[in-house]
């Protein structure tokens, strides 16, 4: 449950970012992290802290 909560954090804050940094929606920013996990082949996790590593250094 708490490992739950602390992917949606992680998420939520990649949203965050691509919005800002890409001018996408929300709706875009969460498609955008949902197709490339589908595509990777990895968790959205994952895809959500490859992009705060990208943004946040």
């Amino acid at each position: 449950m708490e490992s739950a909560l602390i992917d949606i954090r992680i998420i939520d804050r990649a949203k965050c970012l691509l919005i800002s940094y890409l001018n996408m929606s929300e709706q875009e920013a969460h498609r955008y992290i949902e197709k490339q996990a589908m595509d990777m082949r990895l968790t959205k996790r994952m895809i959500a802290e490859g992009i705060i590593k990208t943004y946040e250094n």
